[in-house]
């Protein structure tokens, strides 16, 4: 699994299941806070669609955490104020780059996937309730 694809579903999905990823990596590693969760503004960069071009929409509130474990750096980030998730990510982060609890790996990932099909159920049913409310307008009559 990528990372960014790992990434997507944890922040995505049910905030206990990266807790209990970092419960279990932190019972088993030594973890070196490097940057503890902090609050930070970044701008929201935008491609404009007609010209495809790159502009700034504004500034965004979130949190980042960097950690160690033994010689593997983790980043985690997490829009709005959620410092619990950055850290949580970004011990998961150092944990699957650094092959510490390698023989969990595999259950972890089993997990997330779990999850990705849980996000894409309600992502297909809100998609559903949405499809209801669509108009056609090439089917509406139109009267001079």
């Amino acid at each position: 699994m990528q990372r960014y694809e790992r990434t997507r579903i944890l922040v995505e999905g049910d905030p206990s299941l990266a807790q209990g990823i970092a419960a279990e990596i932190e019972a088993e590693c030594a973890v070196e806070v490097v940057d503890e969760p902090h609050e930070e503004l970044v701008m929201v960069k935008v491609r404009e669609s007609v010209r495809n071009s790159l502009f700034y929409l504004g500034e965004a509130l979130m949190c980042s955490c960097r950690v160690k474990l033994g010689d593997t750096m983790g980043y985690g980030m997490a829009l709005g104020s959620r410092r619990n998730l950055a850290y949580n990510l970004a011990l998961i982060d150092a944990a699957f780059a650094s092959g510490a609890a390698q023989e969990k790996v595999p259950g972890w990932e089993h997990l997330i996937r779990k999850e990705a099909q849980r996000i894409a159920r309600r992502q297909a049913k809100e998609a559903a309730r949405v499809d209801k409310t669509r108009v056609d307008f090439s089917t509406m009559k139109v009267e001079a």
